[in-house]
């Protein structure tokens, strides 16, 4: 029975040992609005020289959940998944095929990883810089094609847009249109944390990424984007 009253003794100061030395350790959840602009990237190589890229915009709400395993005092690794929503609207121009203007936006479910390397200041800062990935699931969006022709009237001329394509898209339609049907993402994040509480605090942050997108099935055409924006949010969980 001693024996048995020893060992359970052991395990708990074991326990509270481990605890004592990951005091930082815990559950981490995150509530950002990203928001920010884009400049597409022509993804058709063959094309590139008749394809100039445009500003776009991008907006959403992410949720990013996970662990953070505190290394040292000061310095924690946190595991995150993100779920998210994201509103993108991408922009392109084909200067060679008689002004042709090509505008897409899209509704996307997002789904992805994101470690992040946390920092703390000291009391209530602290830094956090986030590299990690995942997929834009496109729910609906709507693809816009228009044509800039020179319309000549008598001794004067000027420029006429005409719409060629303007269509509303369901996932369906996004599936039988593109291949692959959904957009490929990578991104670096920089967070600064001012904390109201040990594990409360607000997020003020930038990113900068990637969006790899879909091609058209018959024209093989379509449009990467490099992406730079701000993000405001709150952070549950505890301090570096």
């Amino acid at each position: 029975m001693k024996k048995i009253k020893k060992f359970l003794l052991a395990i708990a100061m074991t326990m509270i040992f481990s605890v004592s030395a990951f005091a930082a350790s815990g559950l981490e959840f995150l509530l950002n609005v990203p928001f920010g602009i884009n400049w597409g990237i022509p993804n058709n190589v063959a094309n590139e020289n008749s394809m100039t890229g445009y500003l776009g915009f991008d907006v959403g709400v992410d949720a990013q959940i996970g662990y953070m395993i505190s290394v040292k005092d000061g310095f924690g690794v946190s595991v995150l998944a993100e779920l998210g929503y994201s509103f993108d609207i991408y922009q392109l121009n084909r200067t060679a095929l008689y002004g042709i203007d090509m505008t897409t936006w899209y509704h996307s479910f997002k789904v992805g990883v994101l470690p992040k390397f946390n920092i703390g200041f000291g009391g209530r800062h602290g830094l956090a810089v986030g590299i990690g990935g995942g997929v834009k699931i496109p729910i609906s969006g709507w693809l816009g094609i228009s044509q800039s022709i020179e319309n000549t009237s008598g001794s004067s001329s000027f420029n006429e847009i005409r719409d060629i394509i303007k269509a509303d898209l369901k996932r369906q339609d996004i599936s039988n249109m593109f291949s692959p049907s959904v957009i490929g993402y990578v991104k670096v994040t920089f967070d600064y944390y001012l904390f109201f509480t040990d594990n409360i605090g607000m997020n003020f942050g930038l990113y900068l990424g990637g969006d790899f997108a879909p091609k058209q099935k018959d024209t093989e055409l379509g449009l990467n984007a490099f992406d730079f924006g701000l993000q405001l949010g709150f952070r549950f969980g505890p301090k570096a």
